[in-house]
């Protein structure tokens, strides 16, 4: 859905998508934003300001809560306005306040997180051991309530002082968490050189020694993965995070150290049964068609409304996977689509 058009200056800057715009990282031939600044070129004021905003602040994937941003905002612009004198001084404010607030939470949190991790490694040497040497999955119960399923030559360390401050645990190999929701107390797990940070969440996490890639993947709720802290020579704290959300997945690349996010194999229906509509289409509009997958599978579907009104599709979907649901989709509107950042992107020119 063409959800951007309904966006304030710090959903831009919040959006994944478009920092990696912003940033040169997207495809060339994706031209997805140049299209929407010709569609909505009232928009382009706006844009060019959040543009400033993401390559002042250089935040790439840093996931400060949109309430944190906007309450910050609001509070330093209601200053600036009100001292202000002209449009012109109340527009560089506003400029100048963005940016100072964005850089702010950057440093405080990257701050944060790095003095938390340099604890949380000595902690590698204070820790249980668990190993499954085994043909089958090993089922573990961890004291917060937690459970966790290592599969066969892989290995599990849980802190000794687990669940004081965090809930630290260290993967060698492969398992599946089901973690217990403590707000207080943040779920952490090392693995494959990153970190992955949870609340109360499932996901499995792959990380053997002898693999190239680390990779973790979510079924319920939410959580950030990060790269383990490293610092450059002037000791400036490199630290990529990245939000995941059910049925999305990040790959690190061990040797290029690079995190990428996308979406997982094969996405799941994450609806129970009971709310789950059939996908059975009698000549029905698409955008109704990918509303409807969209909530489905808890995936971002980006598609230009009005360009698909037009469209129709008379098709009935069984279990196939939703890949196979969208290739069909593209073929019968002679559309393509691309993942892009957890998120599926279609180009289409629509329909007469």
């Amino acid at each position: 859905m063409n959800k951007f058009e309904d966006y304030q200056l710090e959903d831009f800057v919040q959006d994944l998508f478009f920092r990696k715009w912003v940033l040169g990282k997207l495809p060339p031939e994706n031209q997805f934003w140049e299209n929407w600044l010709k569609k909505y070129p009232k928009k382009r004021i706006l844009i060019e300001e959040a543009k400033s905003l993401v390559i002042a602040s250089q935040i790439e994937n840093i996931d400060i809560p949109k309430q944190q941003i906007q309450e910050g905002i609001s509070a330093i612009l209601y200053r600036t306005e009100t001292h202000s004198k002209s449009l012109h001084e109340q527009t560089w404010f506003r400029f100048a306040a963005s940016i100072a607030l964005v850089m702010l939470f950057t440093w405080i949190y990257t701050k944060s997180d790095f003095s938390k991790n340099i604890s949380e490694k000595d902690n590698l040497s204070k820790a249980t051991e668990t190993e499954n040497n085994g043909s089958q999955p090993l089922n573990l119960k961890l004291s917060d309530g937690s459970t966790v399923t290592l599969k066969k030559g892989s290995k599990l360390q849980v802190s000794n002082d687990f669940g004081l401050q965090t809930r630290t645990v260290f993967l060698t190999g492969e398992a599946f968490f089901e973690v217990q929701k403590d707000p207080q107390h943040p779920f952490l797990v090392y693995a494959g050189g990153i970190v992955t940070k949870v609340l109360g969440t499932s996901f499995n996490i792959r990380a053997y020694n002898n693999e190239a890639k680390t990779l973790v993947a979510v079924r319920t709720g939410r959580v950030t993965v990060y790269q383990e802290e490293k610092t450059n020579k002037r000791n400036q704290v490199h630290n990529e995070q990245i939000l995941l959300t059910p049925n999305q997945q990040v790959v690190f690349e061990k040797k290029e150290e690079k995190l990428v996010k996308t979406l997982v194999e094969s996405p799941v229906i994450l609806l129970p049964s009971a709310e789950n509509e059939n996908f059975e289409y009698d000549e029905t509009p698409i955008p109704k068609v990918l509303i409807q997958l969209e909530k489905a599978y808890g995936v971002k579907i980006i598609f230009d409304v009005e360009l698909l009104a037009n469209c129709n599709l008379t098709a009935t979907f069984g279990d196939e996977p939703l890949y196979d649901k969208m290739g069909i989709i593209c073929e019968t509107i002679q559309a393509r689509y691309e993942i892009a950042d957890g998120q599926i992107v279609i180009y289409a020119k629509g329909c007469r």
